[in-house]
């Protein structure tokens, strides 16, 4: 067994656990090793192709921080790229796909501890230092963002560096999880996120930031309450964000499948559960 009953229990009350030393040093150092040459070979990328004026011999031994600086001063599209790369470079799925995962999720469920789980949306965040381009994830629950509603569980882990309250670590409402909170609906607001829990939810709970060393998982419910952090560093974060589906749920079906009217079937479940205050 992965988890003792300690830390069953105490994901049940609270809605989250904190494993220790998840992550092996090999796995986290191989993964900044690709990382800082994905960001690398982006510099290269922009200073050839797009005549840019930055040199990147100049960032060698820089790039996690001024490196990144310096491509999103320049364009963000050259930032998404680094983003959209990195989440699929072996170093990273190695992380994702950890069995361990995959292990404890299936005996918070009750599940046989062999089951295979679904990864979706697991992706290295890039929060950079006061969140220049407004990409602050608002106060939200996962779960109103997956119709039909599925059995999954959410992850959470710093890649590089501790996370702490300085440069933005997540913030969750533990004990939150009992409920589908009161939200509102915010169009274009919080990037994707468009069900934004209302204040007056917030103040019912004592939100905390979860501080974490470099090797540790958070593991949380779908209905946990939570945000990102304000990034008041002078460095750049970068954190492992991951759902895991139990594939044997009745509802489950791939969540990448691109269901038609997938927004009204979204909109009408969500107004079916007498929650959301539109904003017209």
């Amino acid at each position: 067994m992965i988890l003792n009953s300690k830390q069953i229990q105490l994901y049940k009350k609270n809605g989250y656990i904190i494993m220790d030393n998840f992550f092996d040093q090999k796995e986290l150092t191989d993964f900044k090793d690709a990382l800082i040459k994905t960001i690398h070979f982006g510099l290269v990328k922009a200073s050839k192709d797009h005549h840019i004026k930055i040199n990147p011999n100049d960032l060698v031994g820089k790039e996690l921080h001024e490196g990144i600086t310096a491509l999103e001063e320049v364009d963000h599209k050259f930032i998404s790229d680094i983003y959209d790369t990195i989440s699929f470079i072996p170093q990273f799925l190695r992380i994702t796909s950890k069995a361990e995962i995959s292990q404890c999720i299936n005996q918070l469920a009750g599940h046989d501890l062999d089951n295979p789980t679904y990864i979706d949306q697991s992706k290295c965040r890039i929060d950079q230092p006061l969140d220049p381009y407004k990409r602050k994830v608002p106060w939200h629950q996962e779960i109103v963002y997956y119709v039909p509603r599925s059995d999954f569980i959410q992850t959470w882990a710093p890649l590089v560096a501790d996370a702490s309250v300085a440069n933005g670590t997540i913030e969750i409402c533990p004990g939150s999880h009992g409920e589908i909170a009161k939200q509102s609906y915010h169009e274009g607001e919080g990037d994707d996120y468009r069900y934004i829990v209302d204040d007056d939810v917030i103040k019912k709970y004592n939100p905390i930031s979860v501080e974490m060393k470099l090797g540790q998982l958070l593991i949380f419910a779908p209905t946990l309450i939570h945000r990102s952090g304000n990034n008041q560093s002078n460095q750049t974060r970068y954190s492992l964000v991951g759902i895991n589906h139990n594939i044997s749920h009745e509802n489950f079906i791939p969540p990448r499948f691109i269901v038609k009217n997938q927004d009204k079937i979204m909109n009408d479940y969500f107004n079916s559960l007498h929650l959301s205050d539109k904003d017209n």
